[in-house]
């Protein structure tokens, strides 16, 4: 239960949260969530190691038997609470990786699955995995959660475009950059992005997840489901000059296109001359995106039925990244460890990179938590100060809860809502839209 003053009952207020803590969600991720995870990892690759192999040469079939022993053995490591161990690949990351393990040690701070603060623990999975794949050279960046994100979106695809038919009417030409109604469905286009990120491959430890229904028919039962709606804030953000829009992704298949959506109506409603999309650089959380499922998906609307809203968008699109408007760099910094109030110093020149956008739009949960440093907060405390100091630029946050961890509430709603929805700050049903002014 988490209350307006001093946060998750049980944990002390401020702390970061770990699995150490039993009542925090923190726990049965690391004993039950990610531990699914890997054993469907390890399903996935036994049945398709024919295929794999077809693909990849015989080397890389038979390399998978001791890919599958070792991801085995990380899953014996997680439920053991063995210490975490420095990685060993030779990536580029290695060593601030291991730098990051040494100065926890340094600082007298849990080095043990469940001793260690949560953010880094669940973090460390993902990179340990992708250190296991790399024994078999073939199989070095092969994306071990490709077919359940492309899966996602094959299902989504009766609500995407309904989504696009709808966007493609909205989008007409240029709009007055300050009118009424631009305004409104801006905020539309925030909350239908937001709610996309329902989609979280994640949070079901890898259970199929796509959208279904009309989305923008959804919206309105969802309004008081918004916890915090700062949307005007971000949209007076937004003047009329030459400037650019970040967004900071989060998950493939049907959010990453209601992400395009957005970013198709900021640039057509003159809000910005430039979008960029900053991805992760490896497979990460399951279902976050690559620079290969963001090419991956725009190839698969293009090829859509050529009169279909989809084909029609998927040719916009690709034409924004042709001529400039839309641009896609992938960072290494949102696959570390560290949280965004230890940006500037680890990564200066991400942050230099951020300073020059107008605005970042910062997607989903995982986002989130760094922002706010996956810290036990009290629930009322401004979602600014909670960034303790990453302020590169105007800053908005689209998410829905799927950790205990949450800023800027009113005194006593978090209570209220504990009465309503026991589960209210894991089960994705909830969202935020935060802005935080430079």
């Amino acid at each position: 239960m988490a209350t307006s003053d001093k946060g998750l009952v049980g944990i002390p207020l401020r702390a970061k949260l770990s699995a150490k803590y039993k009542n925090s969600f923190a726990y049965p991720t690391i004993k039950d969530r990610c531990p699914v995870i890997l054993c469907k990892i390890i399903d996935h690759l036994y049945r398709e190691r024919l295929s794999i192999g077809k693909v990849y040469g015989m080397e890389a079939q038979e390399g998978l038997k001791k890919i599958i022993d070792l991801l085995s053995g990380l899953r014996y490591e997680m439920q053991t609470n063995k210490e975490i161990k420095p990685l060993s690949d030779g990536r580029k990351c290695c060593q601030i990786w291991n730098d990051y393990l040494n100065d926890e040690k340094n600082k007298g701070e849990g080095t043990t699955w469940f001793s260690a603060s949560w953010m880094w623990s669940e973090c460390y999975l993902y990179r340990r995995i992708l250190e296991s794949m790399s024994i078999v050279h073939e199989l070095r960046d092969f994306d071990f959660f490709r077919h359940q994100k492309e899966e996602g979106f094959r299902d989504s695809l009766l609500s995407m475009e309904q989504l696009g038919e709808w966007l493609l009417q909205i989008l007409p030409g240029e709009y007055p950059s300050c009118s009424v109604e631009t305004q409104s469905l801006f905020n539309t286009l925030l909350q239908i992005s937001l709610w996309g990120n329902k989609c979280d491959l994640s949070i079901s430890a890898g259970s199929k997840q796509s959208a279904t229904g009309n989305t923008l028919d959804q919206l309105q039962s969802l309004v008081d489901r918004i916890l915090v709606d700062q949307s005007s804030l971000a949209w007076s953000s937004l003047e009329v000059s030459n400037q650019t829009v970040d967004i900071v992704m989060d998950n493939a298949g049907y959010e990453l296109f209601t992400d395009l959506c957005l970013a198709d109506f900021i640039i057509s409603c003159n809000k910005a001359t430039k979008v960029r999309f900053r991805l992760k650089n490896q497979p990460w959380f399951v279902s976050d995106t690559t620079r290969q499922d963001f090419d991956w998906t725009i190839n698969n609307l293009c090829g859509e039925n050529e009169n279909s809203a989809l084909s029609k968008l998927g040719a916009r699109w690709k034409s924004y990244l042709t001529n400039g408007m839309w641009e896609v760099l992938v960072d290494s910094f949102w696959t570390y460890p560290h949280v965004y109030s230890e940006l500037q110093q680890v990564d200066p020149q991400l942050y230099s990179g951020l300073a020059e956008a107008k605005l970042v739009i910062f997607k989903g949960d995982l986002n989130y938590r760094k922002l706010v440093g996956d810290i036990n907060w009290e629930t009322t405390i401004d979602f600014k100060i909670c960034l303790q100091g990453f302020l590169p630029t105007n800053i908005l946050s689209l998410r829905t809860l799927k950790a205990d961890v949450v800023s800027g509430l009113e005194n006593g709603q978090a209570e209220k809502l504990t009465s309503q929805d026991k589960d209210w700050m894991i089960n994705g049903n909830w969202g935020l839209i935060q802005f935080a002014q430079a």
